[in-house]
C-alpha cells in the first residue's frame, strides 16, 4: 500500500481506548483503570524521537460514545491511530480503525495487544482497516515502524511487526526483549485524565495501574500475560517459539514511580497489572522496607501466589507487605484437586498452597481482602469435580470467590490443546463469563448453571461469614463487603426492571454474567 507518513515532518498520533461494553458486577467508575500500554508506549516515544505529536483519547471515563468519537476523530485528524486492549473489546478496538478511515482513507491504523499478536492472520483477514500490528512488547518496535515510515524505508526489516503485502501476511522476526526495564522511562500518567479514574470507585479508589515487572517464570498455559511478555524468537524449524521470561524494575526505580504518583499526582491506591507481583522476596523487602520508611499511607491490589506468599511469611516479608499497603490479593487458585492443576499447567503450585495462605490472611492480616479466581469448565470437567471443587470454595475461607470458565487464549499453550473443544469462535464473546471450551461429558450450559451454583453456594450455605465481613473493623475489607451485596443487588435489580418492561427475559443471579452496554456508549 501506499506510504502516506512518508517525508512528513509532523506525525500525529492518536491511541484510542474505544467505547466499551462493561463488566457488571464492577460499577461503572471501577470499570475504568488507566489503560497501561498507551502512557508507556507514549513517554518511550517522547523520549526517544522528535516529530511525532501524541495524544491518548480514553473513551471510558471521559464516557466518550460511538458519535462522539467520531466527532474527536474528525476535529484531531490524526495520521496514525493505535489501538490495543482485551480480546473481547478486540473488535471495538477495530470499529475504531474503521471510523478512522471512513473519515480519512490515508490513516495509518496500528493493532496491539494479545490478539493480534497471536493472531495476524485471522486479525487482517476480520478486519479490513487494520494496516499493522506490533506485537508482544511495543516501545521500540513501534518507535522503528513510525521512523521507517516517516523515512520511507522497508517496513519488512522492522522486526516485531506485521503487515499486509498484497494477498499475504508478512510477520517480521520478534524483537528482542527490553532486558533492562529501568532504561524505560516512567509511563507518562500527565497524559491521561488521573482524576478521572475510579472517582467513586470501590473496589479501586481512585486506582491507577502500575507495573513493577514484564513477564511470569511459571508455565501456566492459560495465561496471556506469559505470552505476550515473555521471550519470543525463531525456532529451528523456523516457526515463531516462546518462552517464559520475567523482567523485574529495580526496587529504587519502582519508588521512584510510586513517589510521582504519590507526591505529584496525589494517588493513594495502586493496581498492580504484574501477572505475578511477589515473584521476588528480596525485591519486595527492599521496595516495601522504603516505602514504610517515607510513611506513605497506600493502599494497593495484586496479583499473587499462594506459595511464594508462604515463603514470604515465613522470611518476615509478607508483614511488611502489609505494612507498606497490601491490601486486596487476588490468588489464582483455579483448582481443588491435582490432577486440574496438572491439565492446565499449574503443577508447581498446589491447591493446598492456597488453603495455607488464605487460612493465614484469615487469622494474622484480616485487614488483607481475599479474592480468588477458580477456573471450571476444563474437558476433563465432570459434576464430581465440580462439587469437589464448590466445596474447597468454601473451605478457603476466601473472601470473593470469581468462578471463570477457563479461556484458552490465542497463543497460549492451552489454546492449541483445547482447540478442538472449543465451540465458539466469536472472539467478542470471549468475556470470561460463558464457556467456550465444551467438556467431554457436560456441556457448556451445564458447566455455567454449576459455576452459577458455586457462587450461590458459597453465600447460602455460610451466611455468617459474609455478614461478619459486611462489619469487619477494616475500613478496605467492610467497604468491599458492601460493595459486592450492593453491586449484585443492582444487577439482579436491573434485570428484574428490564424483565418487567418486557426488555428481556429475567435471569435473577445469571445477570451478573452479562457485559453491559453503558448509557453512553453510542452517544
Amino acid at each position: 500500500m501506499k506510504n502516506p507518513l512518508h517525508g512528513k515532518d509532523r506525525i500525529k498520533l492518536l491511541y484510542i481506548r474505544p467505547p466499551s461494553h462493561l463488566w457488571p458486577i464492577i460499577n461503572e467508575s471501577d470499570n475504568f483503570l488507566p489503560p497501561l500500554n498507551f502512557p508507556s508506549l507514549a513517554a518511550y516515544i517522547r523520549r526517544e524521537t522528535t516529530g511525532i505529536e501524541q495524544k491518548i483519547i480514553d473513551c471510558m471515563p471521559h464516557k466518550i460514545g460511538w458519535k462522539s468519537l467520531y466527532k474527536v476523530l474528525a476535529d484531531e485528524k490524526p495520521d496514525v491511530v493505535a489501538v490495543g486492549d482485551m480480546i473481547v473489546y478486540a473488535h471495538e478496538g477495530m470499529r475504531a480503525c474503521r471510523m478512522a478511515k471512513e473519515l480519512n482513507p490515508q490513516v495509518v491504523t496500528i493493532g496491539g495487544g494479545v490478539f493480534h499478536s497471536h493472531m495476524p492472520e485471522y486479525s487482517f483477514n476480520t478486519f479490513p482497516h487494520l494496516d499493522y500490528i506490533v506485537r508482544y512488547e511495543g516501545e521500540e518496535t513501534l518507535r522503528e515502524l513510525l521512523e521507517t515510515l516517516r523515512d520511507g524505508k522497508d517496513v519488512g526489516k522492522v522486526r516485531g511487526i506485521a503487515y499486509r503485502k498484497g494477498d499475504k501476511v508478512v510477520e517480521t522476526p520478534p524483537r528482542p526483549l527490553i532486558e533492562d526495564l529501568d532504561s524505560l522511562p516512567i509511563p507518562a500518567y500527565d497524559m491521561i485524565p488521573i482524576e478521572k479514574y475510579a472517582p467513586f470507585g470501590m473496589l479501586w479508589p481512585k486506582a491507577v495501574t502500575v507495573q513493577s515487572n514484564r513477564g511470569c517464570p511459571y508455565t501456566c498455559e492459560f495465561c496471556s500475560w506469559s505470552v505476550t511478555e515473555g521471550e519470543h524468537y525463531v525456532g529451528k524449524d523456523g516457526k515463531v517459539a516462546f518462552r517464559p521470561r520475567i523482567r523485574l524494575k529495580s526496587p529504587e526505580r519502582m519508588v521512584e514511580e510510586v513517589a510521582l504518583l504519590y507526591e505529584k499526582h496525589k494517588v493513594r491506591y495502586l493496581f498492580w497489572v504484574d501477572a505475578t507481583w511477589n515473584f521476588d522476596s528480596r525485591w519486595l523487602d527492599k521496595f516495601c522496607s522504603e516505602l514504610i520508611r517515607r510513611r506513605y499511607k497506600l493502599g494497593w491490589w495484586a496479583f499473587v501466589r499462594a506459595d511464594l506468599m508462604l515463603q514470604q511469611e515465613k522470611a518476615g516479608v509478607l508483614k511488611k507487605m502489609v505494612k507498606a499497603g497490601l491490601r486486596h490479593c487476588l490468588f489464582g487458585a483455579e483448582r481443588s484437586d491435582e490432577a486440574g492443576m496438572k491439565e492446565i499447567g499449574k503443577d508447581k503450585a498446589t491447591a493446598d498452597h492456597f488453603f495455607q495462605a488464605s487460612h493465614l490472611l484469615e487469622k494474622k492480616y484480616p485487614e488483607v481482602f481475599r479474592q480468588a479466581c477458580f477456573l471450571v469448565g476444563l474437558p476433563s470437567e465432570t459434576s464430581e469435580s465440580i462439587a469437589h471443587l464448590s466445596q474447597y470454595v468454601r473451605d478457603s475461607h476466601v473472601d470473593f470467590p470469581a468462578i471463570h470458565p477457563i479461556m484458552p487464549y490465542p497463543g497460549t499453550p492451552a489454546f492449541d490443546r483445547f482447540k478442538d473443544r472449543i465451540r465458539e469462535w466469536d472472539f467478542s464473546k470471549w468475556d470470561m463469563f460463558f464457556p467456550i471450551v465444551e467438556p467431554y461429558r457436560m456441556t457448556r450450559d451445564q458447566v455455567s448453571e454449576y459455576a452459577k451454583q458455586i457462587n450461590l453456594d458459597f453465600i447460602n450455605k455460610n451466611p455468617q461469614r459474609y455478614i461478619a465481613g459486611m462489619f469487619s473493623p477494616h475500613p478496605i475489607r467492610r467497604r468491599l463487603y458492601w460493595w459486592f451485596l450492593i453491586s449484585i443487588g443492582r444487577v439482579v435489580g436491573r434485570d428484574l426492571v428490564l424483565s418487567l418492561l418486557g426488555k428481556k427475559q429475567f435471569e435473577g443471579f445469571s445477570g451478573i454474567n452479562r457485559l453491559w452496554k453503558p448509557s453512553w456508549y453510542d452517544d
